[in-house]
């Protein structure tokens, strides 16, 4: 594969950021084991190669996670998937829309008590819609980066604390459609494998301020519940464009919840 190399470069890349990696959750209140999330909230999505207006809608996503500490180590894992419904000044509602699923893997430390630092590999596809545009073709974003994160907490009061915390996607590869979109969506022997298979094809590497750029960021508020489990909850924001086969943004605002299924010390 002629990307081999650039992956196993991505990859030393993430572990060199990481090497001195221990600590605590980067959103949420210090917990190990399984946690459910659910956000809801605006977004505002544009494909300059399907035609470049901007469409508003309501995105929902859900999300099931993992974390352990191990050898000093806060390992988390975990998928979303988010589904936007749109609108247009022309047309909306469940015939424009996007699939967006996200699974990642990130390492964090504590370097103060206010501080954590870490490192996250992120795999997100994105599939889009719009049948009132064009329905014969496919239209997708997918996208697998390395990048920093960091968050930087404060207590609000003895049982509430307040989180900041930002993820900053620096190499990558995304893949896009090519300017003549070559597959044709109503075939009548389309297969799910003949969309799949476009979507994973055709890379090209990125890096932060070259044909990519992301950032995440947000507000949180954590407090341990009379049950003993830990929840968060609070604003993100999240900005994404990309510019390969003409260029894509996305904007979304969401309100986060997370909630811990396994009680803390």
């Amino acid at each position: 594969m002629k990307y081999r190399h650039k992956i196993k470069f991505l990859f030393c890349i993430l572990l060199l950021a990481m090497e001195t990696v221990n600590g605590q959750s980067l959103l949420a209140p210090a917990g190990e084991g399984l946690k459910v999330s659910f956000a809801t909230g605006n977004v505002q999505y544009k494909d300059y190669l399907q035609n470049g207006l901007r469409n508003n809608g309501v995105n929902l996503s859900f999300g099931v996670h993992y974390a352990a500490d191990k050898q000093s180590l806060n390992h988390q894992a975990g998928l979303n998937i988010d589904f936007a419904v749109l609108w247009s000044r022309y047309w909306g509602g469940l015939d424009n829309a996007y699939l967006q699923p996200n699974i990642y893997y990130r390492l964090l430390t504590t370097v103060s008590e206010k501080i954590q630092l870490g490192g996250t590999v992120n795999y997100s596809p994105l599939f889009y819609r719009n049948e009132y545009w064009d329905s014969h073709h496919q239209y997708w974003r997918t996208n697998i980066n390395a990048g920093f994160s960091a968050c930087f907490q404060m207590p609000v009061n003895p049982k509430w604390k307040m989180f900041v915390p930002i993820n900053l996607p620096l190499v990558g590869f995304v893949s896009r459609p090519p300017a003549d979109r070559g597959l044709i969506l109503n075939e009548p022997d389309l297969t799910l494998g003949d969309i799949l298979k476009p979507m994973h094809s055709d890379f090209q590497f990125v890096a932060i301020g070259y044909k990519y750029f992301e950032i995440e960021t947000g507000i949180l508020f954590g407090i341990k519940l009379p049950s003993n489990r830990n929840i968060t909850f609070g604003y993100k924001i999240l900005y994404e464009q990309t510019a390969l086969s003409l260029k894509t943004q996305l904007l979304t605002n969401q309100i986060n919840v997370q909630y811990y299924l396994k009680k803390s010390r």
